[in-house]
């Protein structure tokens, strides 16, 4: 199953972007290849710039708090496992402090280095971080695997409150929902929100020639599946379609 996700709001958005970010940070500085831990360089600078939004941090400290008090709620409740409910409250009150804690920039250790500065200026130029153009970089690059990833590790550190704050949000969020089987007749599927305010659309569909081409407002969901080409340009899919929609609201 191939799963497309579509963020109702801007919170939303910039946690599924950070999971993404993060997932190839991880992957790349994993490795002992000098080529990966170049892709690990690039993704560091995106990785700063969206922790560094105020912006972000204030909405994701105040969505903590709406859903702890929600979850606060079904303590009581005898249909609820509570050891579960009290272990997520608690991851909760951590994730949040530890958000709430970083206090000035967590980027500033990326964004005052005069190296990755260095680095970053030249990405967009082609060929401009080759050996000619920074020896430093090459020099880098060519020192022992193990020495690249602790001072890519160092970079990353005061960002990886971020990194447990949107998987923590993420899994809360995508489990709110329950997955219905539907079919897009002819390629297409419609359905009004019927007043309902929600987070987070989930897509899951077997065919992996398809991919869905979403829209979304508060008085209609569309979904349009088109066929894949790699060379010429998407065909709507003029075919039924099964699949899973899970509309999620935490």
């Amino acid at each position: 199953m191939i799963v497309y996700e579509y963020p109702f709001n801007e919170l939303v958005r910039s946690m599924l972007r950070l999971e993404y970010l993060f997932a190839r940070f991880n992957h790349f500085t994993r490795s002992d290849d000098p080529e990966l831990h170049h892709n690990a360089i690039a993704i560091l600078f995106d990785l700063g710039d969206i922790g560094a939004r105020g912006d972000i941090k204030s909405l994701l400290l105040k969505e903590f708090e709406r859903q702890k008090f929600a979850l606060s709620g079904l303590k009581s409740s005898q249909k609820v496992d509570q050891q579960a409910l009290a272990q997520t409250l608690g991851e909760i009150d951590m994730v949040a402090s530890k958000i709430n804690q970083s206090a000035g920039r967590p980027n500033s250790m990326i964004s005052e280095s005069e190296w990755l500065n260095g680095i970053r200026t030249r990405l967009n130029i082609p060929g401009g971080t080759s050996p000619i153009d920074l020896p430093s970089y090459h020099a880098w690059k060519n020192s022992p695997s193990t020495e690249r990833r602790k001072l890519l590790e160092s970079y990353i550190a005061p960002l990886l409150p971020w990194q447990d704050a949107c998987q923590l949000f993420l899994r809360l969020l995508r489990q709110s929902g329950e997955a219905k089987d539907v079919v897009a007749h002819n390629g297409s599927f419609q359905q009004a929100p019927s007043g309902k305010v929600y987070q987070l659309m989930r897509i899951a569909v077997e065919d992996d020639a398809l991919f869905s081409e979403i829209s979304a407002n508060k008085y209609l969901l569309s979904i349009r599946f088109m066929q894949a080409d790699r060379d010429k340009k998407p065909q709507p899919a003029n075919k039924d379609v099964p699949f899973k929609l899970t509309l999620c609201q935490f």
